[in-house]
């Protein structure tokens, strides 16, 4: 090989391991709120993939529920679980709709329940919100709660939300979109789900 063909292949080499760094997810600009779960798998979750050149388009996300919480979590049949995965579009936006039930506050276990990848790359580690936060009786999953045979938004979850979203106190679980705060847009949120009374089966 000439030098000029060897100084191309190595600029050609450069070049291509530029181009996968630079779209490699980075944790610090990409976007992972709480995950959100309902028993109509209505709510949509998004994660947001950024890498330092941009948008990551067509990237793995992959949520991973730990030992720990998959069993507190409430599924509906048909839903998989440990892994649950999509693609992100072209703005770098995988959305899921998953669908079960149980709030799980990070601070009620001994690890952050839910482990969320981009292409391999741990972004972050969350909790997991939902409309139906608690069972009958108002218990959440870190409670011994007992949904029984369905998973539902019921009085019992509008009784739960309800004094925050009033007061405006920061309440883990009522944090829909995980901005910090308990306020209207939460409520608008949580409002379709309470009021239709999402349900699916609970798998055992």
């Amino acid at each position: 090989m000439g030098i000029r063909n060897l100084l191309v292949a190595c600029a050609a080499g450069v070049l291509v391991a530029g181009n996968a760094w630079s779209a490699t997810p980075d944790p610090a600009l990409s976007t992972v709120p709480n995950v959100v779960v309902e028993p109509g798998g209505v709510l949509a979750y998004k994660v947001t993939v950024v890498s330092v050149n941009g948008p990551v388009a067509a990237a793995l996300v992959r949520l991973h529920v730990t030992p720990e919480a998959e069993p507190l979590v409430g599924w509906c049949t048909g839903q998989g679980h440990p892994d649950i995965d999509a693609t992100t579009d072209g703005s770098g936006v995988a959305t899921f709709n998953i669908g079960g039930g149980g709030c799980l506050n990070p601070t009620a276990l001994s690890a952050p329940p839910v482990q969320v990848f981009a292409n391999g790359v741990m972004l972050r580690q969350v909790g997991i919100v939902s409309a139906d936060a608690v069972d009958d009786a108002g218990k959440l999953p870190t409670q011994s709660w007992n949904p029984g045979t369905q998973l539902k938004v019921a009085l019992s979850d509008a009784v739960f939300h309800t004094p925050a979203l009033k007061s405006g106190a920061y309440v883990f679980c009522t944090d829909m979109n995980s901005d910090g705060l308990c306020n209207l847009t939460d409520a608008v949120i949580l409002t379709p789900p309470i009021k239709t009374g999402h349900v699916c089966t609970h798998a055992p």
